[in-house]
């Protein structure tokens, strides 16, 4: 008697609790969740064309290279740039004068990167490179130091027309005692 029960008890467990293989999938897919808090920017993103990373990558470079004029020959026209207590909204050539002072005060300068990321918003029609990375530099006082950047870049049609940077820096050594 007991091994009659055992048998439906044991089909039961095996065929009775499964579900259609992507149906769970299916779910997820059409359900918009609720997020806690608005958002400003759109956020239906898809993968961007990664040509737009070596763009930004190339500017960059050449940059520590210290080839100015080559490093801004991918900005738009007009082009803002926002960095830490800095923001410039106008011509690139303006810009560039500006960062060639800058950049004529470094002895060297080398960029670490982590990853970047390249994104398209077809609502906004827009690119944006993401780029994470360490730059070391040192003055020609001989004064070295480092920061953490995290750089939003908005190209349109190949040019870049926005220059976003946030910074983090890092911690002092201990003292020695």
């Amino acid at each position: 008697m007991k091994q009659l029960l055992l048998l439906p008890l044991l089909c039961f467990a095996l065929f009775g609790c499964t579900t259609k293989p992507g149906s769970e999938q299916a779910k997820t897919d059409t359900i918009k969740p609720e997020y806690p808090f608005p958002h400003k920017y759109s956020i239906d993103w898809q993968p961007g064309d990664e040509r737009n990373a070596v763009t930004v990558l190339s500017c960059l470079k050449k940059y520590v290279a210290g080839d100015l004029k080559g490093a801004f020959e991918n900005f738009a026209d007009s082009v803002e740039f926002i960095g830490d207590q800095f923001y410039f909204k106008g011509k690139k050539d303006s810009l560039v004068k500006i960062f060639t002072q800058i950049r004529g005060d470094m002895a060297s300068i080398s960029k670490d990167f982590d990853t970047w990321l390249t994104v398209y918003y077809p609502d906004k029609k827009e690119t944006w490179v993401t780029l994470w990375y360490t730059e070391k530099w040192t003055d020609k006082k001989g004064k070295s130091d480092s920061l953490y950047y995290t750089d939003d870049v908005m190209l349109k049609d190949g040019k870049i027309h926005i220059y976003d940077e946030k910074i983090r820096r890092f911690p002092e050594p201990p003292a020695k005692k």
